[in-house]
């Protein structure tokens, strides 16, 4: 049987298990939760994610085969690309980009059937019903729209090819990421809905989430790095971020989901913020779907957007869907949606938590406005297009006031601090951070926005370690362990909040990277003839003269460039333009970069062209400082996530655990001089009344059992011989 009809077939197949997945989900909400109903999602949700993984890996066999009776297969390989860019191309083209969203998705959902069906409770089919109704938006796409197996009348000899600056190990591993976070933000999204829909009260929606949002908001953030690195190095523009349409979908959900992490942390401590984490996720889902819709509808120009296609309007759709029914269930169910605790005081957690959610959303909106302006504009007759300097000027006092925030807020205590100990907590991060901007603008640092945020970047990092150290002795007097074990005990103890903090330092590494490629990156367009020099940054550079060779089958022209620094030769690099075969024809040569990269910046030369002899011969030379801290900080802000991912002993009920929570963060306040002992004295009595009645509560239904049972035992057997 060919390949294109058992893809066919299994995504029909698909299809069919999740509109029954949806029926059963309708059928166990409306039963109450029954376990046959249960038992059926499940099992469909695993069928599907069956069927869809037999469809795809059709297509990457049909790939690795070079089978050009597929379509897709002839306009997006040939037989000698090499085989990982061919399992690549599964993702590199329209159609089967739209299948492999769909295989994760359903992988997803699989998952979640399987590992959570004995925690989840009545949440699970109504969670798995909306992740299957989501997945039959995406198997409509790709049966009946864009479909990855339409054949081809005539198979041709070879293929067209994977495009060039597709051809990228970066380009393997990037979309891969983005997916896994785009599509992750659906089950967060889907168990809140769900606990809406069953009218399921408190906040173990969002325990039982936790892991799924995180590791989904670090694959997004892996994704967004390594794209800004694919853009670095095979775009050849020097730079890494362009605001472009397709990059800003992959950063707005970033942001609202980033908002998200942060905001739920109120709700499970104090139960608050309620609303803000429904409308957070509803809206981190929202703009993965948009982002979609941008990457492939080809409506907005962009890089990295595919062909203009018809499938637009769903999408339109789907998003109205979306938006339509989540603000319904809000509105609906706004009575489960109350706060428990209102926030005391301006100068506590709680608030400074509320103003992270209104930066990251108004980063959100602005960077939203400004993608989705060309097309409000071309609504009325109007080309306008939206570059780079619009969204620094906006998002740049934004990301600002987030990094002093990140730095203020982790030191501030949960509920009223008093002015003293809110004093005492600040003065050492703020004074060092202002004393750090002081010393850069004495040794020559005159810039205002770097300096600003070098002023920033102290101050996170102050209050990490001084909180740090903080924690340590307080632990240390608590405790009285070895010194030496104090540090690995208490990242085990807390690793959400230790691995948030790491997260913290990588971003104000990558903040202080942007910041110095920003105001201090120099661009220089020359012509050189052999032996001509340009310096740029620190270095000398010598043009030594053209040469060709081939590189994996692909003919190229290089520029012997040499590189020497205070006299001293560094060594060679080498610019090429490489003419692939069945682009170069059409699309011209491809141009491949060559970087020296260093802590404090990369030398980055772009061969740009040469005259008909090739007596003279153009040059873009970079000087881009700083750069290397973007990818150190996202190695940090990854460690950093994978610490936070460390599983934790669930110790308690949610109730009971928030106010175990509030106990220990109220013994560290007070150890760190973070609350007036009067405000102790007053906290800790409250949670130790709650903590009463909880465990009082407990204690009672966990005694009328007991004698509930102790009354059927001592009742006499019927004639069944079973008791009554």
């Amino acid at each position: 049987m060919a390949i294109s009809s058992i893809g066919t077939g299994a995504l029909g197949a698909a299809f069919v298990c999740a509109v029954l997945a949806v029926a059963a989900s309708v059928a166990a909400v409306a039963a109450g939760g029954r376990a046959r109903w249960a038992t059926a999602v499940r099992h469909l949700t695993v069928a599907a994610f069956a069927f869809v993984t037999v469809a795809a890996l059709g297509l990457i066999i049909a790939l690795l085969r070079d089978d050009f009776r597929l379509a897709y297969v002839a306009r997006n390989s040939y037989r000698m690309l090499a085989p990982a860019y061919k399992v690549a191309a599964l993702w590199s083209g329209q159609e089967g980009s739209l299948l492999f969203w769909t295989w994760i998705l359903s992988g997803y959902a699989a998952l979640l059937a399987v590992r959570s069906h004995r925690t989840m409770g009545n949440l699970l089919p109504p969670a798995l019903g909306i992740l299957a109704g989501v997945q039959l938006f995406f198997l409509i796409l790709v049966l009946w729209i864009a479909s990855p197996f339409q054949t081809l009348p005539v198979a041709p000899e070879d293929g067209r090819g994977l495009n060039p600056l597709l051809q990228s190990y970066w380009m393997i591993s990037h979309p891969v990421f983005l997916y896994l976070g785009y599509v992750g933000m659906a089950v967060p999204f889907a168990v809140a809905m769900a606990a809406l829909i069953v009218r399921r009260e408190g906040s173990d929606w969002i325990r039982l989430t936790r892991y799924w949002t995180l590791s989904a908001w670090t694959f997004l953030s892996l994704g967004i790095i390594v794209g800004s690195r694919w853009a670095y190095e095979e775009l050849g523009w020097g730079g890494y971020w362009g605001w472009d349409p397709v990059e800003n979908a992959s950063f707005m959900p970033w942001l609202t989901s980033t908002a998200f992490l942060h905001s739920v942390m109120v709700q499970e401590r104090r139960g608050s913020l309620k609303r803000w984490n429904i409308v957070l996720i509803l809206a981190t889902f929202f703009l993965t779907i948009f982002g979609t819709f941008i990457t492939r509808s080809g409506i907005l120009a962009s890089v990295h957007t595919f062909v203009e296609s018809d499938i637009g309007p769903m999408f339109i759709g789907f998003l109205g869907l979306i938006l339509s029914g989540g603000l319904y269930l809000m509105i609906d169910r706004r009575d489960m949606l109350r706060d428990e605790a209102v926030i005391e005081s301006y100068a506590s957690r709680e608030f400074g938590f509320l103003v992270n959610n209104l930066l990251f959303l108004g980063l959100a909106f602005a960077v939203f406005w400004g993608t989705v302006f060309p097309l409000a504009a071309r609504l009325v007759g109007v080309e306008v297009t939206v570059a780079a300097p619009y969204f620094t000027r906006i998002t740049v006092p934004l990301f600002l006031a987030v990094i002093v925030l990140m730095g203020v807020g982790s030191l501030l205590p949960w509920r009223a601090p008093g002015s003293r100990q809110l004093t005492r907590t600040l003065a050492f991060p703020v004074i060092n951070g202002v004393l750090f901007a002081l010393l850069a603008f004495l040794v020559g640092v005159n810039s205002p926005g770097f300096l600003l945020t070098l002023a920033g970047a102290a101050l996170v990092v102050s209050a990490v370690v001084f909180e740090f150290v903080q924690s340590a002795a307080a632990r240390l007097r608590f405790t009285q362990e070895p010194w030496y074990t104090v540090a690995p005990r208490l990242i085990a103890r807390h690793p959400r909040r230790w691995g948030g903090y790491l997260v913290h330092v990588g971003v104000v590494l990558i903040a202080v990277g942007i910041a110095g490629h920003q105001y201090y990156h120099t661009e220089q367009m020359a012509t050189f003839r052999v032996g001509d020099t340009l310096r740029a940054g620190p270095y000398q550079v010598v043009f030594e003269g053209l040469e060709q060779g081939e590189l994996r089958g692909v003919p190229y022209i290089a520029g012997r460039m040499l590189v020497r620094e205070n006299g001293r030769d560094l060594g060679y690099l080498l610019p090429k333009k490489l003419y692939y075969p069945g682009f170069a024809e059409t699309q011209g040569p491809t141009s491949e970069v060559a970087i020296h990269s260093t802590w404090l910046g990369d030398l980055y030369v772009v061969l740009a062209g040469w005259d008909e002899f090739g007596a003279g011969v153009g040059f873009q030379v970079f000087w881009n400082p700083m750069v290397s801290w973007l990818w150190w900080g996202g190695a940090l802000l990854l460690l950093g996530s994978l610490i936070a991912l460390w599983p934790r002993p669930v110790r308690a009920a949610p109730a009971l655990e928030r106010i175990y929570e509030g106990l220990q963060e109220l013994e560290y306040d007070r150890a760190m001089h973070k609350v007036t002992e009067e405000d102790y004295r007053r906290l800790r009595r409250e949670l130790v009344r709650r903590a009463g009645e909880l465990q009082g509560a407990e204690e009672a239904a966990r005694a009328a059992l007991a004698r509930e049972v102790a009354v059927l035992l001592s009742q006499p057997p019927t004639s069944g011989g079973s008791p009554s």
